[in-house]
């Protein structure tokens, strides 16, 4: 679909004001030359101290990556909107903006606020999408989720950008790993200090977490999924995965015995392992 549908589609949707399409941010290229596999990757924008690159590394090592970059396609303004833009639309237009690879066969790595996008993609690609892993997923709001998530709104409106992040690794990382690398994270906070954090879109963003029901999605999907999560999650409570592994066919629970929310950082070669092995046996 070309630059200009992808605007129309956007403004006809009036709860969008659209820039132009090619803000919309990618790194990596899928292939189709290659005996590789091709994974399409979906991170959530926060990140600890250590960050997500060993990860993105350990994937790239065997499979082609194209990864969708919420956080650089946010700051150029692609998506402007007075309201609350649902993951449903923004899965929408980063699927248009993968028209170019139509085609072109891929799995989905998705965590945490990916796990909505990844799954109405999933949806939006019947043909050409092999399989969905999500990492730390939740299946629908319920009342335990829906408070923790206004609690995080909440925190984000009273709170110093300090106290704001402390809260914030407080949720996502376990006390255990935030206790062992305390050093760390005291640097990285004082690193944000001084950056401002953009409340509107960051609302917004927890707002949509909460108007997401993933598991009324994922259900009607056929096409293999593996779904892994925490023990020791604070954020996306164990039930969640359970919930969704009962809810789905052709689907695998793997609950780590800790790490947190934040898989990718603080499991980054346990979660490779059962990544790999999942697409392995899928004889990718």
């Amino acid at each position: 679909m070309s630059s200009h549908a992808l605007q129309e589609f956007i403004l006809s949707n009036e709860k969008h004001l659209c820039d132009k399409p090619e803000k919309l941010v990618f790194h990596g290229s899928f292939e189709t030359k290659s005996e590789m596999s091709n994974v399409l990757l979906l991170l959530p924008k926060t990140k600890g101290p250590f960050g997500t690159k060993k990860f993105k590394k350990l994937i790239k090592d065997d499979f082609n990556l194209l990864e969708y970059d919420d956080v650089l396609t946010e700051e150029s303004g692609f998506f402007k909107t007075s309201g609350v833009i649902s993951l449903e639309d923004k899965a929408l237009a980063i699927n248009i903006a993968l028209e170019k690879w139509k085609g072109i066969k891929f799995h989905i790595i998705c965590h945490s606020t990916g796990c909505g996008l990844g799954t109405f993609l999933a949806k939006n690609n019947i043909e050409d999408c092999e399989s969905l892993i999500l990492i730390s997923p939740w299946n629908k709001e319920d009342e335990e989720f829906s408070a923790l998530q206004k609690k995080r709104v909440k925190n984000l409106e009273n709170l110093q950008t300090i106290l704001y992040l402390k809260s914030e690794y407080n949720l996502l990382y376990s006390d255990e790993y935030i206790l062992k690398y305390k050093l760390e994270f005291d640097n990285h906070i004082l690193n944000q200090k001084n950056k401002s954090v953009d409340v509107v879109n960051t609302e917004k963003r927890l707002k949509s977490i909460i108007d997401c029901n993933i598991g009324d999605e994922l259900h009607k999907l056929k096409l293999p999924k593996l779904f892994i999560n925490a023990f020791d999650d604070k954020l996306m409570k164990v039930y969640h995965g359970r919930e969704l592994q009962k809810l789905c066919i052709n689907s695998e629970l793997i609950t780590l015995n800790s790490g947190g929310h934040m898989l990718t950082e603080t499991q980054t070669d346990e979660l490779i392992v059962y990544i790999k092995r999942f697409l392995n046996s899928l004889g990718k």
